[in-house]
């Protein structure tokens, strides 16, 4: 490879890191354009290039879906599959953009720097046409998975939810984008009706702001039990903001969000537990840390109409409307 003036080798899987509108070839007479995309999917080597602060954006690597391991597991966004040396890759579906793996490898970043439970992110990469971003492997089973293996032991799995979410609203964190931003544009941009919208914007302008890690999507799907322990995993949504708000999100997943089965369908008996799961989640959280609990009813409003701009189920919807037109007539 050639940068600048300076010629060096390039080996399969080497990271180059290449300063903006430096001129570089790769292999012989190869200049940097689409057209030469096939000849780094052959190489599988990685570009970054500092942003405009000097830090360097996150790696985008071209490979093909062969390179992938085998498939470890799949969701409504993305599939897991083996990647190289011990890691995983988290592969969205057709259709996702760049920006949305490079916001959640950013976001999983900030977390972890500021002391969550999050894995270490490696890369960010297109495979097949398709974005991703390569994690640790974390080994052990879902929280959701053993909970609902294993019903006898749902005080003990709901404790520990409660003290993870806890911990992180322990944690300060400004690398994280403001939760109002983010919680005003999906109640403003939302199909929420005309006749409560008005309410619920006024409510959110008023409930008070933090900067503290909060998850967005905290739930027993989302922890996997590792020998080590829990640890988070789906940062896309990570904001830092007032942990009553992200409490009220947890518990209302864990009351109405619909459970994909996928290769388990254990997971469907989950519905049978939530009630008696949430009160025991709660309680140990109230123990905890009292004072987010405390503004819990304030703050499910806003909230619900936030999770309703989602792509959710109609029932979900339908539940979640009726929740914030109750609490709208009753403040």
């Amino acid at each position: 490879m050639t940068l600048g003036d300076t010629s060096f080798p390039v080996r399969t899987g080497d990271t180059v890191l290449i300063p903006p509108g430096s001129a570089h070839c790769i292999g012989a007479g190869f200049d940097w354009h689409e057209s030469c995309a096939a000849q780094w999917r052959m190489q599988r080597t990685s570009v970054r290039t500092p942003s405009s602060h000097g830090r360097y954006d996150a790696t985008r690597r071209i490979s093909r879906m062969t390179d992938l391991g085998p498939r470890l597991a799949a969701g409504g966004t993305a599939e897991l599959f083996a990647w190289e040396g011990a890691r995983v890759v988290k592969l969205y579906w057709e259709g996702a953009t760049m920006d949305a793996a490079e916001r959640e490898a950013a976001r999983t970043r900030a977390a972890r720097e500021a002391g969550a439970p999050a894995a270490q992110v490696f890369d960010v990469v297109k495979v097949g046409g398709r974005p991703g971003v390569v994690f640790e492997k974390l080994d052990g089973a879902l929280m959701l998975d053993a909970v609902c293996a294993h019903p006898e032991r749902m005080e003990e799995f709901a404790a520990e939810l409660a003290r993870l979410q806890a911990s992180l609203h322990q944690l300060p964190c400004e690398a994280l984008p403001p939760q109002r931003e983010h919680m005003t544009r999906r109640v403003q941009l939302g199909p929420l009706p005309a006749r409560v919208k008005p309410g619920v914007v006024q409510i959110l302008r008023d409930l008070p702001d933090q900067r503290m890690v909060c998850h967005g999507d905290l739930h027993p799907g989302n922890v996997i039990l590792t020998a080590d322990g829990p640890r988070l995993i789906d940062w896309f949504d990570a904001t830092a903001g007032c942990p009553a708000a992200d409490l009220a999100r947890t518990c209302l997943l864990l009351n109405y969000a619909r459970l994909a089965t996928g290769a388990n369908p254990r997971r469907a008996a989950f519905d049978a537990l939530r009630a008696q799961f949430v009160d025991l989640f709660l309680q140990r959280y109230r123990e905890i840390l009292p004072e987010p609990a405390q503004t819990l009813a304030e703050w499910m409003p806003p909230v619900a109409a936030a999770r309703i701009a989602e792509p959710i189920s109609g029932q979900e919807r339908s539940a979640l409307l009726r929740m914030i037109e109750t609490l709208l007539t009753a403040a």
